[in-house]
């Protein structure tokens, strides 16, 4: 794999967590780059995938109280389970994947002195990714009403906010219709945001820029800890999650696209394969370590102010952007895991996987009743899977998929010369 990193012409094909590259250009084969550039890394498509799925388990675990995969499926059962029980970190692979991936443009033009794409172009990139298969989801839940599990009567400022993704922030927030829809703003605000601390992405700036954030961050949990206190279940979490609060995770995933940047404008040399594979290893040791000896012994109280959350960001960021850093480098490991054809599918309908996940176990549920509730098992589980990614390709090839290539099609003008802007 070629040190050269992507320029943004290249990546106007994928530029965030949830924008996977066109199937034409996958056809070509995963993980290949030509040579001087790179249109995608698959193992980071495949990595959503992943993140996609850790979510759905998270939440398949929450639908099926009690459920053992771990005593109930032989071999492999052990690696179903873990995702029951810490799939909610899916959430947060996504974050870091934002982070990383729509910072390399804004990286590479910052730290080469070159003019940043504009950012009308950004935006409305942004819009057209986001917004067409939500906004379908949501038409499709308010026309079919109660028929779906998770409907309720919506009054003139609850569509508002629904239309700008206006979630659960203040005493008396607005709840979504579809419970995960809450990471939506949260994302929304970073690509709001990017633009603007673009220009800090230089070392000693971004190094203070960094620092601030986390130490932001933490102070903004410990005070959603106290103030939401004595709120609903889960207004804690859910009001620590907005910005500042999941800010690190942003900023390290950025963090990691200066890196990369940084080294291939200055020619340094990536490291070997088997670094890379122990870069892999080491992530995934760390985060596992973050898991079973913090996570785990605290329990429900991580949900509620606990100092495990005020410091999650920030101390599961770090090991994921070394994971994705490793990733786009070419870790074999990495690839021979995320850049098989199955896990790179799921990539690529990971952001309708995750839109419809939940609604899907809870209409199966209904429309199926006991057929569905005496289903035990990993039966049960691929069942719930199959739904799951067939209305996601559905959504993706009819609400996806189109508005993508619409915006890949958006053709950024070129930057005026530098004489013509000292001329003015």
């Amino acid at each position: 794999m070629p040190d050269a990193a992507p320029d943004n012409a290249n990546f106007r094909k994928q530029n965030d967590a949830f924008d996977p590259p066109v199937p034409e250009q996958a056809a070509r084969t995963l993980n290949q780059t030509r040579e001087g550039s790179r249109d995608y890394v698959a193992s980071l498509t495949g990595l959503r995938g992943v993140a996609a799925l850790f979510v759905f388990a998270f939440h398949y675990g929450s639908l099926n109280p009690g459920i053992r995969l771990d005593l109930s499926v032989p071999v492999i059962g052990s690696v179903l389970h873990f995702p029951i029980g810490f799939g909610f970190s899916g959430v947060d692979m996504f974050f870091v994947l934002s982070g990383f991936l729509l910072s390399l443009p804004f990286a590479r033009s910052t730290l080469s002195g070159k003019v940043q794409q504009p950012l009308k172009r950004y935006y409305k990139r942004r819009i057209l990714r986001v917004f067409p298969a939500y906004y379908a989801q949501l038409a499709i839940i308010l026309l079919a009403g109660s028929w779906f599990v998770t409907w309720k009567p919506v009054d003139g400022v609850s569509l508002l906010a629904h239309l700008l993704m206006f979630f659960n922030i203040g005493w008396d927030p607005v709840r979504p219709i579809v419970g995960i829809w809450w990471t939506l703003p949260v994302e929304l605000s970073f690509y709001l945001l990017l633009p603007l601390i673009a220009s800090f992405m230089r070392p000693r700036r971004w190094l203070a820029l960094l620092s601030s954030g986390i130490l932001l961050s933490m102070l903004y949990r410990l005070w959603a800890a106290d103030y939401f206190a004595s709120a609903s279940e889960g207004a804690v979490f859910l009001a620590a999650s907005h910005l500042p609060g999941s800010l690190p995770e942003f900023l390290l995933g950025a963090s990691a696209a200066m890196l990369v940047q940084w080294l291939n404008l200055n020619a340094i040399k990536r490291p070997g394969p088997w670094m890379l594979d122990a870069m892999f290893l080491a992530s995934v040791a760390l985060t596992m370590a973050w898991f079973w000896k913090v996570l785990l012994p605290n329990g429900a109280a991580y949900w509620s102010g606990h100092w495990s959350m005020v410091i999650a960001p920030a101390f599961l960021g770090v090991p994921l952007s070394l994971m994705v850093i490793s990733l786009y480098w070419g870790s074999r490991i990495g690839s021979l895991l995320f850049a098989n054809p199955v896990v790179y599918f799921l990539g690529l309908i990971s952001y309708s996987l995750y839109l419809w996940h939940f609604v899907v176990m809870q209409q199966a549920q209904l429309l199926l009743g006991e057929l569905y509730a005496g289903w035990h098992g990993l039966a049960k589980f691929l069942l719930s899977m199959t739904l799951v990614v067939l209305v996601a390709a559905i959504s993706y090839f009819l609400f996806e998929r189109p508005f993508f290539r619409l915006g890949s099609r958006v053709k950024p003008r070129p930057p005026k010369s530098t004489a013509s802007q000292h001329t003015r």
